[in-house]
């Protein structure tokens, strides 16, 4: 759905030649904020602000889960899709007739209550959308597996500042990882990870140099919470993954959709691809 980072490609204001390019050509030169959607079970994973609009673009129908990873805005502040979609003012206060349908809200417990901390004087914004109605709020076990129809979902924590989530996504014999943000330092010793179709992963800080020319330092704070090419190499290979992609690219890389399609073709022989908008993986 979304394949950008904490800021969005163009990024408002910016003149420089990526975001330019993004505002003359679209997608898939333009990049939203991360996000995956499941369309077997209309799952979505995380709601970045544009998330509306992502859903609007790839002409979604239905949606009946939601998956958080972890707190952080750019993962988060589009949670009023729940009641963008689900409620009808007039219907409830001309024929007081309440919202038909909820959107379940899924996360770890320690997610979970980093999502309920986003809140004003009046309280948590996301009770308020159970409140009204429109969301039911649900609790996951940590590696413990969740079945919606035939789908296995298992979320692994990952602890550093706070609590992030890498998904494990099953079907049958099909799997698939969604670890798009703050999975650093990866789960790599758990066994269920392994032998995955796919791994979809972020906060990789691709070959350099980056925007305006930054090189960041090896012994930088960004190196302990992204991941660079090598060890997403050395990932794949550990865990024996068949192909990668990474997804939430910062606009701050400085790389246009042209330049992530040379680099794919440096990595070819690792199968690892770059996201874009719009994506479409099938398995």
């Amino acid at each position: 759905m979304g394949s950008g980072g904490c800021t969005p490609i163009p990024r408002p204001l910016c003149r420089c030649r990526v975001c330019e390019e993004a505002r003359k050509k679209g997608v898939p030169y333009s990049r939203s904020g991360p996000s995956m959607f499941l369309k077997d079970i209309n799952a979505l994973f995380d709601t970045p602000e544009d998330i509306a609009a992502q859903l609007n673009r790839e002409n979604i129908e239905q949606l009946d889960a939601i998956f958080y990873t972890h707190w952080e805005p750019d993962h988060t502040l589009g949670m009023r899709i729940v009641e963008e979609i689900n409620m009808y003012w007039l219907a409830k206060y001309v024929d007081g007739k309440e919202p038909e349908r909820k959107i379940a809200i899924y996360a770890l417990e320690e997610v979970m209550s980093d999502l309920l901390s986003i809140k004003n004087r009046y309280g948590s914004y996301f009770k308020y959308y159970e409140s009204i109605g429109v969301a039911s709020l649900n609790t996951l076990k940590d590696n413990i597996p969740f079945k919606i129809n035939n789908f296995r979902i298992t979320p692994i924590s990952v602890k550093n500042n706070a609590t992030s989530t890498v998904f494990l996504i099953e079907e049958d014999d099909k799997k698939v990882i969604y670890a798009p943000c703050d999975v650093k330092p990866f789960p790599i010793a758990n066994a269920k990870l392994s032998n995955a179709d796919v791994l979809i992963i972020g906060n990789v800080i691709p070959d350099e140099p980056l925007k305006d020319n930054y090189f960041v330092p090896q012994d930088n704070e960004l190196r302990h919470e992204m991941f660079s090419m090598n060890e997403i190499i050395e990932i794949k290979e550990r865990l024996a993954v068949e192909r990668v992609v990474i997804t939430h690219i910062e606009e701050e890389w400085g790389k246009s959709f042209d330049d992530y399609k040379k680099l794919e073709q440096k990595y070819e022989q690792f199968n690892i691809r770059f996201a874009y908008d719009g994506m479409k993986i099938k398995l």
